[in-house]
């Protein structure tokens, strides 16, 4: 019996040391045949016994399992060529190298485009595929922008010392691939090589996270496969500048995406309305539009070209943001009159005065780098003008103390009149709150009439000047309004502070001064540095710190700067944004709860008040684009208290999951579905129900510790969110 034991244990010790091998990761999914590898050959001519030179290439695809894939022409399959050129000598290019391509449309205006495998000839070769190019011949392609072939009798010539580029696409969004191939055809005779690698694709997946851009359709197609930009500018490039504006370089495709504020017609000018005033719409890029380098990195080893930014801007480029001219400062000096759109007939050159360098090597007083970074840099030199300090917080009889102390230019004011003028809001609120362990407690003063607890106005009677900066403040609350419990910790911070500020000295500016388009574009405006600190209720301080159910560092990777509601709240710390935000805090709109557990995944799926448009460049169900591994785990881990929501003029209170998965999950605003007979998109409120979410109760308690979500959406489980949300696609 004992040597059977022994037996035993030497073989489960064997079993056990097989399974301990040095993987990691046991449970590594398997490969998908769509994980596309392909290979491309040196392009090579061809000359035929006509006397045509026709263009092959040879390549390799193989699917994820390893195995040579075999094309189905049934799938979209497109391809093109390119070379990269250096400026054009005398057309007002402004310096830029551009891609010419071999490719354009027989119909005017002649936009470059990818020609369609199926009109050339695709063979299959030694365990891959030749592909003739459908051009008649490569050397005889008339260029439709003649200027670029004077000497070349109107033909694209064939550069064999120029960087050349295949671009291929095969298939949709889901299923395919892109690929660039890029060799000179004769690298013995280049001497200095073009090129245009300017922005690493994964600066922009930081955002995009592989949704398909702006040619997504219903069924998919070889544009929307996977965001790769080469492709993009296989068509929208300035081969043919007389294309615009039907078709326009990428540089100003993603620039005016990004950057402009105003409404664009289909001839690419700006809307106006009766009295010829440009429409204003606002820039769907979720920060500063100066904020160049939140695309453009340093030059590297993948981007050889990356300060073609600044070292030349170009017409092109530059209109799409800036289509309309202010008369202010020194823009006003002849260079810029006031203009609507886009004609800036007679500037022979933006690098005539936005240099990039000056003699000594620095950076010019108005390069492009410094009048968008210089710029944001001033604004921060004048924010940093003002200092508000929170020393003091207390709560007794009702009434809630705060004692802070306002600085300007390090010496403290005597009056808030002092520091007002520089305000565009006019206010300076001190943000109250308290915290049980669950979060921030009061929004308004009572659900529904609207009216601010959390908020004490330092240039109001509330607040008495000490001098040297003090400034002494209180609010009563009344006996039906919510107080706080024995053990709570008093929060205060600061918000509605947008400061002005001139843009060129750093220096604070009053915000009367501004007019026009300069208030418009939000050029001056920086929001105040905030602070925040916390006592207990006697007003010892206390290193509280609020919860919060999402990462303020991975929102800023979209939201860089992260200043929310410039105009007016200024905020720029996830505690200011929950102290009105919070469970407590109902919205405006009927039905929609101001919690920012819905308030925040209702903008971005929805649009502002769920009228649709959201501008959300991601993928929605990426849940670590915004929070940790620790903060999408059910039941909810913060924010867990039911949310108030106004409906039909009744404060009625919603449980946290639903609140929370709601807000998507949902298509009619929450306080709106038809729990009875649920409309096509709000059908997921049956199952909700069934599972233990409370709607509309009349109490939080009601609410609370009902839902059953975790015990199959918990992550983990088989429907946990990790995996219905695909959580590890993103990784």
């Amino acid at each position: 019996m004992k040597i059977l034991k022994a037996m035993w244990v030497v073989l489960l010790c064997g079993l056990l040391a097989a399974c301990n091998t040095d993987k990691k990761d046991q449970n590594t999914p398997p490969p998908i045949q769509g994980d596309f590898t392909v290979n491309v050959s040196t392009p090579k001519l061809k000359t035929l016994e006509t006397g045509e030179t026709k263009l092959v290439v040879d390549f390799t695809v193989h699917d994820g399992f390893g195995q040579p894939y075999q094309f189905d022409l049934s799938r979209p399959f497109r391809i093109a060529v390119l070379k990269a050129m250096p400026e054009r000598s005398s057309s007002n290019r402004d310096g830029n190298s551009y891609w010419k391509s071999f490719h354009h449309s027989s119909r005017s205006p002649f936009k470059a485009e990818m020609e369609q495998v199926k009109d050339g000839v695709l063979e299959q070769k030694d365990g891959g595929y030749s592909y003739t190019f459908a051009i008649p011949d490569i050397m005889k392609v008339v260029d439709p922008y003649i200027v670029d072939s004077v000497d070349n009798e109107g033909f694209i010539a064939w550069d064999a010392d120029k960087l050349h580029r295949i671009v291929m696409a095969y298939g949709q969004e889901g299923y395919g691939f892109t690929h660039v191939h890029e060799w000179v055809p004769d690298p013995s005779a280049a001497v200095e090589t073009v090129s245009r690698n300017i922005i690493e694709f994964e600066n922009c997946e930081s955002c995009h996270m592989g949704e398909p851009l702006y040619h997504n359709s219903s069924n998919g197609d070889y544009r929307a496969i996977d965001n790769n930009f080469a492709v993009c500018a296989a068509c929208h490039n300035d081969s043919n500048p007389g294309a615009a504006p039907s078709r326009r370089p990428l540089s100003a495709i993603v620039h005016q995406k990004h950057g402009n504020i105003f409404q664009v017609g289909s001839d690419k000018e700006p809307v106006v309305d009766e009295e010829g005033n440009p429409v204003v719409v606002g820039s769907p890029f979720p920060q500063d539009a100066r904020n160049c380098t939140t695309c453009h990195n340093d030059v590297s080893e993948k981007t050889p070209d990356a300060n073609n930014w600044f070292e030349h801007p170009s017409q092109q480029t530059c209109e799409t943001c800036h289509l309309v001219r202010d008369t202010q400062g020194s823009q006003a000096g002849g260079a810029h009159p006031y203009q609507l759109g886009t004609n800036w007939e007679g500037k022979t050159s933006c690098t005539g005065c936005h240099k990039p360098y000056n003699d000594d090597g620095s950076d010019a007083s108005r390069s492009a780098r410094s009048v968008h970074l210089g710029r944001l840099d001033n604004l921060e030199m004048a924010r940093d003008l003002v200092d508000i300090a929170i020393e003091e917080a207390s709560f007794s009889a009702s009434t809630y103390h705060v004692r802070a102390r306002v600085m300007l230019d390090g010496r403290g004011i005597e009056a808030m009149s002092e520091l007002t003028p520089f305000i565009k809001t006019g206010k300076a609120y001190l943000l109250i709150n308290w915290d049980n362990g669950q979060g921030a407690e009061i929004g308004y003063s009572s659900p529904l009439n609207f009216v601010a607890a959390n908020t004490i106005n330092l240039a109001s009677d509330a607040c008495t000047a000490e001098g040297n900066g003090w400034f002494s403040c209180s609010k009563t609350f009344g006996e039906d309004d919510k107080q706080p419990e024995a053990g709570s910790i008093l929060t205060v911070s600061v918000a509605e502070m947008p400061l002005c500020a001139d843009r060129r000295s750093g220096e604070l500016k009053e915000c009367a001064s501004f007019t026009d388009f300069e208030n418009i574009n939000n050029r001056g405006l920086i929001a105040a540095n905030t602070t925040t600190a916390s006592f207990d209720q006697s007003g010892f301080g206390d290193n509280h710190q609020f919860v919060f159910g999402a990462e303020k560092e991975l929102c800023s990777t979209c939201h860089e700067g992260f200043t929310i509601h410039l105009e007016n709240h200024a905020a720029t710390e996830l505690y200011q944004c929950a102290s009105c935000h919070n469970a407590e805090r109902v919205s405006w709109y009927d039905g929609i709860p101001g919690d920012l557990k819905y308030h925040v995944h209702s903008f971005h799926a929805f649009g502002s008040k769920r009228e649709g448009g959201s501008d959300f460049p991601g993928a929605l169900n990426n849940c670590e684009s915004c929070h940790t591994a620790e903060q999408y785990h059910l039941p909810n881990q913060q924010n867990a208290r039911p949310s108030a929501i106004n409906v039909g003029g009744e404060a009625k209170y919603f449980s946290p999951a639903l609140v929370t998965c709601g807000s998507c999950h949902l298509e009619s605003a929450l306080g709106k579905v038809n729990t009875s007979n649920p409309a096509l998109g709000d059908k997921a409120i049956s199952h909700m129900l069934r599972n233990g979410a409370v709607f509309a109760a009349d109490s939080a308690a009601e609410a609370t510790g009902i839902e059953q979500c975790a015990s199959c959406h918990g992550v983990g489980q088989e429907a946990g969110v990790d995996r219905v949300h695909n959580i590890y696609d993103y990784r």
